[in-house]
């Protein structure tokens, strides 16, 4: 089974704040041990210890325990998770974003139908073309959605989303995790962080890194939606 794993960076309801993303990464479920392992490594070599949660904007900004970190070692730190994933694509990482301008109405659920959608396609595919395992399941962080989340995945499985397609390869609607106990919830954080401040700040430091390894195919990328 392919395990999308999502988070949210930007908030909608804040009137400073341009763009809300959500987005993350599908992979195999055999591969999550070794992608935690893989993490693990990278935070035992430039931390010393591996039981810290991951969230990119104290990172980066330096609050809470990475204060004492610095910011040379956290950059270090960030790119490094980033390339890891570049260096896994796409035999264990394959990603998926959505980003959607606060001007639009119904933001939220733009986001969500977006990114499942393009997931369910993916799955669509693999059968399709390739024999492969067409199921899928989406793993979100904790969040005040999740409600919400599980009702639109209800009802697009069942009557369809808004261009009328159902969400066929979906094995459930999504799961949600508590992103302390979850290594690949925190990269799916980083992900999203890295769309946020591309277009939220012109800042493309961490997005240039991954920014190669959405879904595509033949060139033409399938998973990463933009509303301007």
């Amino acid at each position: 089974m392919h395990l999308l794993y999502a988070d949210d960076s930007g908030v909608v309801s804040d009137p400073n704040t341009k763009y809300s993303v959500l987005a993350g990464f599908a992979t195999f479920e055999s591969q999550t041990y070794w992608i935690q392992k893989a993490i693990d490594s990278i935070m035992e070599k430039h931390l010393g210890r591996t039981d810290i949660e991951l969230h990119a904007s104290p990172i980066r900004s330096g609050k809470g325990f990475w204060r004492s970190i610095p910011k040379a070692t956290r950059e270090s730190f960030l790119t490094d998770c980033l390339s890891y994933i570049k260096a896994n694509y796409p035999r264990q990482f394959i990603l998926f974003g959505a980003i959607v301008n606060n001007k639009h109405e119904c933001v939220s659920e733009e986001l969500f139908s977006q990114l499942t959608s393009r997931f369910d396609k993916f799955l669509k595919r693999k059968f399709i073309k390739h024999n492969e395992s067409a199921r899928g399941l989406c793993i979100f962080d904790k969040t005040k959605m999740e409600n919400q989340y599980q009702n639109w995945s209800r009802i697009y499985q069942t009557l369809g989303n808004r261009w009328n397609e159902k969400l066929n390869n979906f094995a459930e609607v999504p799961l949600f995790l508590d992103s302390s106990i979850s290594r690949s919830i925190q990269l799916a954080d980083l992900i999203a962080f890295s769309l946020y401040r591309n277009f939220e700040h012109s800042d493309d430091t961490y997005y240039s890194i991954i920014k190669d390894c959405f879904d595509k195919e033949k060139n033409q990328i399938h998973g990463l939606y933009i509303a301007e």
